[in-house]
């Protein structure tokens, strides 16, 4: 018995180390965060539709929802740069990009991308996502900047993570739980949270055993921590969402049998 143990321990630990060494974790986590950021795009365009056709409710995200998010990306994505972390990088800035392209989409009550404040909000962060990048690379002085509060950026986005797990994503648990305890049936917005969960629970995971050169936390990686914390905060949305569906049992019943009366009539 302590043989076949041994033998399975042997083989785990191998494919960990073969994980390891061609980024399969992180991998697996960078796909996630593609998932979720089409996903969150399809959420905007569900909203925008709904606003469009007058349909009532349209409430897809909490308030505060995206400036939280955005907040919660843009510290790391700062590290990314200071650590040359292709990871970091790719995927913040891409769902950092999707983010503030949502919001534009939902922001407006009239649903319209033809008024001043739509195109110049558009203009803005196309010119940001183009320029950022060459400003850090080629300005010295932003650069030795970034490289001398490593620290204090790092930390910024723990406690940012900190903030968005706090207010966004305990708003996000409170939707979710009105959502399905008024007898709705839609798992799209919720699905989302274990696309996020995956995520952040294998960049947590990565981090943990192979740390970066950012200044610890006390005594951890920053990155480990911020996806650590991130994971726990989608967890308390599922639980949220879990109860809220356990106690919405009875409107749904009620609401199912209001359909089918209607088919009928």
């Amino acid at each position: 018995m302590l043989e076949l143990a041994a033998m399975y321990e042997s083989e785990a630990t191998t494919a960990l180390a073969w994980m390891l060494k061609y980024n399969v974790l992180l991998l697996i986590s960078a796909f996630m965060y593609a998932t979720f950021a089409f996903g969150l795009y399809n959420l905007g365009a569900m909203h925008h539709r709904a606003v469009v056709e007058k349909n009532a409710p349209v409430g897809q995200f909490p308030p505060g929802y995206f400036v939280m998010l955005a907040a919660s990306l843009l510290p790391l994505a700062l590290t990314g740069f200071v650590l040359g972390d292709v990871y970091i990088l790719s995927t913040r800035l891409t769902t950092l990009a999707v983010v503030l392209m949502v919001y534009g989409m939902v922001a407006k009550d009239t649903a319209t991308f033809y008024g001043s404040w739509h195109r110049g909000w558009i203009l803005f962060w196309i010119s940001v996502t183009i320029l950022l990048p060459m400003i850090v690379t080629d300005n010295p002085s932003l650069r030795w900047f970034v490289h001398d509060y490593e620290k204090w950026i790092a930390w910024i986005a723990v406690a940012v993570m900190f903030l968005f797990v706090w207010k966004g994503q305990w708003s996000t648990a409170k939707t979710l739980f009105k959502h399905y305890v008024e007898g709705n049936y839609s798992v799209k917005r919720v699905s989302l949270q274990f696309v996020r969960l995956v995520g952040f629970a294998t960049q947590a995971w990565h981090y943990w055993l192979v740390p970066t050169k950012a200044p610890a936390f006390f005594g951890f990686d920053p990155i480990f921590v911020q996806g650590f914390i991130g994971a726990v905060g989608v967890v308390m949305v599922l639980l949220w969402s879990l109860l809220g569906y356990i106690h919405g049992r009875h409107a749904r019943r009620t609401k199912k049998y209001q359909e089918q009366t209607l088919n009928i009539a």
